[in-house]
């Protein structure tokens, strides 16, 4: 099954990645992810290579705490809609909720529980990870600060958890941990979570605006809609984007990715009256076009981002597709 995540949501990591002073476009580029689709409202990446890039990112960063600095990384715009109609939510409660109930806006694969322990008087947030290999302890540790610094914001005070577990083993950093949460941190366990007062859960936040809250679910559940109506079509435009650096976009990685053999591909998109050739020429013309437009895009950048290994082999591409130079097509624009 192809899932994806928003681009958006990984201007975290891009941020975490400069916090430490790394180049963030060759960790980018070192997994064939193009940052620019990050700008590009609603455009989202394969989840494979979200993983991928937690890995490189754990090459490159020799903080074992690193994670936890997401708490710090964040803008509600990285999160799309979901991530302002998080912030004006009536309670801690119906924060998670919410994150839960749309968090397909922001990734295709689940993500959460939340479980009501009356025997401990808890609100329990359990992280899982069921679509995809079990985290790295670096994207665990990003996931539940970033949370709970959601919740912070929201209660504009104190919030102390009554617990929080991470599957991994306790780091030479773990002082870390407990400067953040301030209150109970627990490592080698079963699942990560963290547990919240039912007297705090329920409390009316300050900040919540049920009229805001509503429209932007509204705007939430339509998105999700056009999600389920993108055709086979937009999904290989999808991974032909992302893939175009790489200069290596065949039919056979594509069709790897969604889960289908190359055969199997090309039939269904006769089905749809196309070949793989056509949307490859197609998604990458309209994509030179959009940039060449920009004047502050580099042509030899763009070259590469489309996957031409010259901007000369780029430049003829385009006359043939427009009838202009690049610099012509631009002056134009």
């Amino acid at each position: 099954m192809y899932l994806t995540k928003l681009a958006s949501v990984q201007l975290v990591l891009w941020n975490i990645i400069e916090k430490y002073n790394i180049n963030a476009a060759d960790v980018f580029r070192a997994v064939n992810l193009n940052p620019a689709l990050m700008q590009q409202p609603g455009t989202r990446y394969p989840l494979t290579k979200i993983a991928e890039l937690w890995d490189e990112m754990d090459r490159r960063i020799h903080d074992p705490c690193y994670g936890l600095t997401a708490a710090t990384c964040w803008h509600p715009s990285h999160f799309g809609t979901l991530g302002y109609a998080m912030l004006v939510s009536k309670s801690l409660r119906v924060t998670l909720e919410r994150l839960l109930r749309y968090h397909r806006v922001i990734s295709d694969a689940d993500f959460g529980e939340i479980v009501e322990d009356k025997e401990n008087g808890t609100l329990v947030f359990n992280l899982r990870y069921r679509d995809e290999g079990n985290y790295s302890f670096s994207r665990e540790d990003a996931a539940l600060s970033w949370i709970f610094s959601v919740l912070r914001i929201n209660f504009q005070h104190t919030l102390e958890p009554v617990s929080v577990n991470f599957c991994h083993s306790k780091p030479a950093c773990s002082g870390k941990y407990y400067e953040f949460f301030q209150g109970p941190v627990y490592f080698d366990s079963v699942k990560p979570s963290f547990a919240i007062s039912l007297d705090k859960v329920d409390v009316i936040l300050p900040g919540h605006n049920e009229e805001l809250a509503d429209f932007n679910d509204q705007i939430m559940e339509k998105y999700l809609e056009s999600l389920q109506q993108d055709s086979l079509i937009v999904h290989i435009r999808k991974l032909i984007t992302e893939q175009l650096p790489s200069g290596n976009v065949t039919v056979e990685n594509v069709a790897t990715e969604l889960g289908y053999s190359p055969r199997k591909l090309q039939r269904l998109l006769q089905d749809e009256d196309t070949t793989f050739l056509k949307i490859l020429n197609n998604t990458r013309m309209q994509i030179a076009q959009e940039y060449v437009r920009d004047k502050n895009t580099d042509l030899t950048e763009l070259a590469f981002l489309l996957g031409f290994a010259e901007l000369s082999t780029f430049s003829r591409s385009f006359k043939r597709w427009t009838g202009q130079s690049p610099m012509h097509f631009r002056n134009a624009a």
